[in-house]
């Protein structure tokens, strides 16, 4: 599995791994543990989880890690246990094998809508749990997940499920988030808000290093090729960011940056006019790319594309991932830094050239890519269509809550295309009359009433009093998922009588 780490021996954080691994000590007892590790970006999650994930391999631990990543409104469903179920299927078979509900989260699996019945996310659940309770029996299970922030809607109802239903497993999950990212809207407070009540459920933040520990990461990092004043300027600059600290060390040369930003373009910027463009390309793909991808959506050539790539890795821009032909920017600030940086004109025709690279793809989450793309080119046509697709990808994989965004998305961008109707096969009244009973299955009461209510609408255009009956009947239903608005349901109910009470009875 791909890890991020460095050769670097780990400075500081002593304290903060001594309470892992005393937690990893009480989950080989048999007290489970989810561990929430935070920080700002750049301060060192990912090297302190590496540590201690090198650690429970060498001492016999079985080790999975998935990471999240930033995907923009594509909103891949489970992409992190995506990636640990394909470890576990590496490791332990059987487990998956004999669970069927798992299969839809392997890649290449071969899922079809007419199976008999769709796949419901709480079978799904339980199978994940059920598969490492059986590992778990034998030695202590250690999750990692990375950039839980990112975590699609789907990820962090399985992850909230996890942490709630460990009790007694020889389980640990240490999943890390970015805290500065945590505005007061951000999707991922709700579900820390609801596993932190747990008991088993513990927060360890990484603060920035004191100045003892920056100029000894400084001097680490330098290996005697700075002196003492220019370490100190360093670590000051740095404040304490690992991750600054590293790039301040690499490019001295540059200054200090008033912006992490300035410093990651400088840095990038001292690469050839080549190597920026397919950096550029890159980085509309997002964090982590296929060469595969990239050399369809390039204009260069292969030998170009190689020497663009080599470059990069060897200036420590890109790594390569030990899973297949997949790169990706050594640090999530490296490819926002790039994707910021495009001119307007430039990024709609990257997206363009993306979404033409993608348009024959049939792997899962390429229609809700695809739809990206599309969007952000422009074709709203395209990404409409690609967007009804995506919708049904993700009813496929039982995750509600991206279904209902790929359906928002696609009535959003439904009146700006003409004839919308032929070009999806499908109308706007089917489309909300969906939207809003996705929603009541993702838990989203307020939106299944919006989306309710305007589907009464859209049947009452129609004449057909059968139909506008049976609209309302779902309407209500909605209605009474909120408690104060039980009268309301009552009188559309009504409602619903008085436009059959003298039709004869149909089916």
């Amino acid at each position: 599995m791909s890890r991020l780490g460095s050769g670097i021996a780990l400075v500081g954080r002593r304290a903060e791994l001594t309470a892992l691994r005393d937690t990893l000590r009480r989950a080989r007892d048999g007290q489970p543990a989810v561990v929430l590790l935070s920080g700002d970006a750049g301060i060192g999650k990912s090297r302190v989880l590496t540590e201690l994930i090198d650690s429970a391999e060498s001492d016999g631990d079985t080790v999975f890690l998935g990471r999240c990543l930033d995907t923009a409104e594509a909103a891949l469903p489970y992409l992190p246990f995506v990636e640990i179920i394909r470890q576990l299927a590496d490791h332990a078979p059987q487990a998956v094998e004999n669970r069927p509900e798992l299969q839809p989260l392997l890649p290449h699996s071969h899922r079809s809508s007419a199976s008999g019945r769709e796949l419901d996310q709480l079978q799904m659940f339980n199978a994940v749990l059920d598969a490492l309770n059986d590992l778990a029996a034998d030695r202590c299970v250690v999750i990692g997940i990375e950039d839980l922030h990112w975590a699609d809607r789907s990820s962090r109802d399985l992850f909230a499920f996890l942490a709630s239903r460990l009790s007694h497993q020889r389980i640990l999950v240490v999943a890390t988030y970015r805290s500065d990212d945590m505005h007061r809207r951000h999707p991922l407070r709700w579900t820390l808000a609801e596993v932190v009540r747990l008991r088993t459920v513990e927060r360890l933040q990484l603060e920035p290093f004191d100045q003892d520990d920056s100029r000894a990461l400084v001097r680490s990092l330098a290996e005697e090729s700075l002196d003492e004043d220019a370490v100190t300027r360093i670590a000051e600059a740095s404040e304490g960011n690992a991750f600054l600290a590293e790039e301040l060390v690499s490019n001295p040369s540059t200054g200090i940056p008033r912006e992490l930003a300035d410093l990651l373009l400088a840095r990038v910027e001292w690469l050839a006019a080549p190597t920026q463009q397919v950096l550029r390309l890159a980085s509309v793909i997002g964090r982590e790319f296929s060469h595969r991808l990239l050399s369809e959506a390039s204009e260069s050539t292969q030998s170009e594309l190689d020497s663009a790539l080599r470059e990069a890795i060897t200036h420590n821009v890109l790594t390569v991932c030990q899973s297949g032909d997949v790169y990706q920017f050594r640090h999530a600030l490296f490819r926002e830094a790039v994707y910021n940086d495009l001119l307007p004109g430039e990024r709609i025709r990257l997206h363009r050239r993306l979404a033409t690279a993608l348009t024959d793809a049939r792997y899962p989450g390429a229609a809700a890519e695809l739809a990206h793309h599309h969007l952000e080119g422009g074709d709203h046509v395209a990404a409409l269509n690609a967007s009804v697709r995506a919708a049904t990808e993700a009813k496929e994989l039982a995750a509600p809550a991206e279904t209902l965004l790929h359906l928002e998305r696609a009535l959003r961008l439904w009146s700006s295309v003409s004839d919308a109707d032929n070009q999806t096969g499908i109308s706007k009244v089917d489309l909300t009359v969906w939207a809003g009973r996705v929603a009541e299955a993702a838990g989203e009461p307020d939106r299944a009433i919006a989306h309710g209510r305007t589907a009464i609408e859209l049947v009452d255009h129609l004449g057909d009093p059968i139909r506008s009956a049976a609209m309302r009947y779902q309407y209500a239903r909605y209605l009474l998922r909120l408690d104060w608005v039980e009268q309301s349901a009552y009188e559309v109910a009504e409602q619903a009588w008085a436009l059959v009470a003298e039709t004869p009875p149909v089916r």
